[in-house]
């Protein structure tokens, strides 16, 4: 007996994919509102996104928007797995830890900005650091495994360049908290913290959103090969 087509068991699969996605945009719709909501108008480049804390809609959407955030991300790992994706450990795991992180980052809040550190403050701070460095790690293991199988290897490109703009997003971030006497470009610069937040954020949400479409086009079923460009045959009268 033969191997059976992996595509045909992805059922569950393309259901999870479809969660994880519908987690994502209601993640990026409360988002959004929170941005919305702000009492002085939208400032993307200023306040970090965890800061919309201390507005009166944020302080009751940032945590639900990582929350959802986190679901998907754990939607998307089973999703992959159900269809046989090339993931590894490692890169489920790094997927794992971010999502963790998502909710420790949403139980435990920021203090507002000059205000002394407590424990929770820097819990928060950690765990989202953590998180923002997992993701894309996982990403780049996946793109590097993708390559190599081909239902995958058109994903690889896109995980790949998703993964590095959060990376590089993520270190222009840390880059403006590091303290010193006079800004140097992004170094010290703690006004950008806002904007520098947001696009590895963005990028994280590109890379789920890759993935979770990368699980429906793997298990769309394939047509058998002895059925490849044959046409009906013309009946004579």
């Amino acid at each position: 007996m033969g191997n059976a087509d992996p595509t045909s068991s992805c059922r569950l699969a393309r259901l999870l994919a479809g969660a994880g996605s519908l987690w994502i945009a209601c993640a990026v719709a409360i988002a959004v509102a929170s941005e919305l909501g702000r009492p002085s108008g939208i400032d993307l480049i200023h306040p970090t996104f965890s800061e919309l804390i201390f507005t009166t809609p944020g302080a009751h959407l940032v945590g639900i928007s990582m929350v959802m955030l986190s679901f998907a991300s754990i939607c998307i790992i089973f999703a992959l797995i159900d269809c046989q994706a090339p993931t590894g450990r490692l890169g489920r795991t790094l997927i794992g830890v971010w999502s963790v992180a998502l909710v420790v980052a949403a139980i435990f809040p920021p203090t507002p900005v000059g205000t002394p550190p407590v424990w929770y403050d820097t819990l928060h701070r950690y765990a989202a650091l953590v998180g923002f460095v997992c993701l894309p790690l996982a990403g780049i293991r996946l793109a590097r495994r993708f390559r190599t199988h081909a239902r995958w290897r058109s994903t690889a490109t896109v995980v790949r360049a998703c993964s590095t703009a959060s990376l590089l997003g993520i270190a222009a971030f840390v880059s403006t908290f590091v303290p010193t006497g006079q800004p140097v470009w992004l170094i010290g610069a703690r006004q950008y913290s806002g904007i520098t937040e947001r696009l590895p954020l963005a990028s994280n949400i590109a890379l789920l959103a890759t993935l979770a479409a990368a699980v429906f086009s793997a298990s769309r079923p394939r047509q058998p090969a002895s059925m490849r460009g044959c046409t009906p045959r013309a009946t004579t009268g």
